[in-house]
């Protein structure tokens, strides 16, 4: 079994909070937990209870969901990437639904998606509707996280899906944001693609993932989604007015 440190993650309309605890017994024989605010210091509090088990299901029946790829700095009781405490890399990006937006609306734009994907990249449409955010999202999920490990198709979902929700529907006439999408540091993602299309293409978070999606298959990939608007083609565009030369 495992036994690095459990990190757990909740969030609704209210709440947004990280719980975690070590699995190896401390000096007393209990466990070491950790819990807060995402984002902020944790508190830490060690437990004299033995059984790590029960305590870790019992967040998991209330609604907290396991975050792999993340551990505690012990030095800083801070949430970090597992195997860099000092790195400032996001793992994953996280969202945040408010709950007066109808699972309907969601389950419509996943369909429409897909379908629309499916139509210009079949190979890739399967990957899309593999994707653990994917199907959090159909499973009526508001909120969760999308890791980096699940690709460039994860964070262009919810980069679109923020699009749909904010520009049509019943949520865009919503007086807050439908929805929130920030990372391990509670920085919130860019609302301009040509930032995060940027971000893409120069940053070393990014370096594995342009392997094999490179950023013009990134761009293609984002107009398919409905991330970004397709770019006019003039070379299509009847007219019957005459050209006129100068």
């Amino acid at each position: 079994m495992n036994l690095d440190i459990k990190v757990l993650h909740y969030a609704d309309e209210t709440s947004d909070k990280i719980w975690a605890i070590d699995p190896k017994p401390n000096a007393n024989g209990g466990h070491d937990v950790w819990y807060g605010r995402r984002g902020k210091v944790m508190t830490f509090r060690p437990t004299e209870k033995s059984d790590w088990i029960r305590l870790h299901d019992a967040k998991i029946r209330k609604g907290y969901e396991r975050c792999s790829g993340l551990t505690i700095d012990r030095n800083t009781n801070m949430v970090v990437a597992r195997g860099d405490p000092e790195s400032s890399i996001p793992n994953q990006f996280w969202f945040r639904i408010s709950t007066q937006v109808p699972e309907t609306q969601i389950a419509g734009f996943l369909a429409s998606v897909l379908n629309t994907f499916t139509e210009q990249f079949r190979d890739e449409a399967t990957t899309l509707a593999s994707l653990p955010v994917f199907k959090s999202l159909l499973g009526g999920s508001h909120s969760g996280g999308a890791e980096l490990s699940e690709g460039p198709l994860a964070i262009l979902l919810l980069f679109a899906l923020r699009r749909h929700l904010t520009e049509q529907g019943p949520s865009a006439s919503l007086s807050f944001a439908p929805i929130e999408i920030v990372d391990d540091d509670n920085t919130l993602l860019t609302d301009s693609f040509d930032e995060l299309a940027e971000l893409y293409g120069t940053s070393k978070e990014f370096s594995d993932m342009r392997q094999s999606c490179p950023t013009a298959d990134f761009r293609k990939y984002a107009i398919a989604l409905g991330a970004i608007e397709a770019p006019i083609d003039l070379t299509v565009i009847e007219s019957n007015t005459k050209a006129a030369f100068f």
